[in-house]
């Protein structure tokens, strides 16, 4: 009898034990996938963050051009508004640039800098300084008093976005590349915490269980169970974890609104056909649209009504263009649509086509129903060669303008 108590004694101690271990490996596998997930979302924060103010460099040495012709052209409204969206765009590009130079990315919480990072804000490429300096062109840009100063500050601009941009190209992919070691070191660590559960459950088999042979069938069934549970949990994790991490990289290269591409996947795939396009003499197409007095939707009907035309267009382009054909959705209400293999007949046929699809819809949106018009701008290889993602877009968005000045629900090929 008192055998008896002191096995089922000697036995409930050590069971206890087992049991703490467990629960304490459970527990330290759930903390650091809750914290790999946690550390996945301020990675893909940072990366699209870094590779925004990429894409608000190249806006401004685009608009900086714009804004010459603009002066040339003596166009005062449109002057105005390229004033505007370069204020806007520096404005950003500064804000981001502190905020992650500082690492405060989150208003309640500061992601510390790597030393490479440190080197490259503060140290080596000064690239605080330098985005700082090339915004501060943006003020001297729109405070120049004549045509030649304002020229000699955009080529300065032109200069300056061409290095700036390799350096903010290495920002996003040194955070990109910290992201991934930050999670392939949160799965060493499962993987160590996982070696180190079934090393226990080793030495609990040899050292508790096998002396209490009477009660090793049930205890030996509480093991498995617990180890089957464990695994299990590991798993659905892991794979949460795989989940998270296709939806994060998903969501840094789509739109969330229209779930099109985003000008990140644009930029890449261009500049591949235009590489494409000088060597092989492949034919492609680069068409810039954008909806006709947006703002006045917005304003009669709510910005709730301009999301639903903007989704509604998005359907529109994806139905009618062809299956190597891709969309894009640049910003705001502005939307590129790139055609491979197409002449320059084809591709004007195609967007007059598209243009008069949208003018015939009927958007019904509640109880309303009312119509929109776009203007489209097409660049094509067969007017003029171009080298750069920069040359096309500024040469579609140079259409785009025409059509609007011709008065809007228009389609228009650049000539030259």
């Amino acid at each position: 009898m008192m055998q008896s108590r002191e096995i089922k004694y000697s036995f409930t101690q050590h069971y206890l034990i087992a049991v703490v271990l467990l629960v304490i490996l459970s527990s330290t596998t759930f903390y650091i996938l809750t914290t790999a997930l946690k550390s996945s979302e301020t990675t893909a924060f940072v990366v699209n963050l870094s590779g925004k103010q990429r894409m608000l460099s190249q806006r401004i040495a685009l608009y900086s051009q714009l804004y010459i012709n603009a002066i040339d052209q003596k166009n005062n409204r449109r002057i105005v508004g390229i004033q505007t969206v370069l204020e806007n765009a520096a404005d950003e590009m500064r804000l981001e640039n502190e905020r992650l130079s500082s690492g405060e990315i989150y208003p309640e919480k500061k992601v510390a800098l790597s030393n490479t990072l440190q080197k490259l804000y503060f140290e080596k490429n000064h690239l605080k300084d330098r985005v700082n300096a090339y915004t501060a062109l943006v003020e001297e840009l729109i405070r120049s008093k004549t045509r030649k100063e304002a020229e000699a500050i955009s080529d300065k601009i032109i200069k300056s976005s061409n290095a700036l941009l390799g350096d903010l190209n290495m920002a996003v992919l040194q955070y990109q590349i910290e992201g991934d070691t930050n999670i392939s070191n949160v799965q060493t660590m499962v993987l160590v915490v996982w070696i180190i559960t079934l090393f226990t459950l080793l030495l609990e088999i040899v050292f508790i269980f096998q002396p209490m042979a009477h009660k090793m069938a049930t205890l030996f069934q509480k093991i498995v169970w617990h180890e089957h549970n464990l695994q299990e949990e590991i798993k659905i994790r892991t794979n949460s974890l795989t989940i998270a991490n296709e939806k994060l990289a998903h969501l840094a290269s789509h739109d969330p609104l229209t779930g099109l591409k985003n000008r990140l996947n644009m930029e890449t795939e261009l500049q591949e056909l235009i590489d494409h396009q000088n060597i092989y003499k492949s034919s492609y197409a680069v068409v810039m649209l954008d909806i006709d007095w947006f703002k006045k939707i917005n304003d009669t009907y709510g910005h709730d009504a301009g999301d639903f035309v903007l989704c509604e267009l998005s359907k529109i382009f994806l139905d009618t263009v062809r299956p190597q054909d891709s969309v894009y959705r640049a910003g705001g209400e502005e939307f590129v649509i790139i055609f491979n293999r197409i002449t320059k007949e084809q591709v004007i046929a195609k967007c007059e086509k598209i243009r008069q699809r949208i003018q015939e819809h009927h958007f019904d949106y509640n109880d309303l129903t009312f119509h929109i018009t776009i203007s489209i701008g097409i660049y094509h290889p067969e007017t003029v060669l171009v080298n750069s993602v920069t040359e096309a877009l500024k040469l579609a968005d140079n259409a785009l303008y025409e059509a609007k000045r011709a008065g809007r629900n228009n389609v228009v090929a650049i000539d030259n």
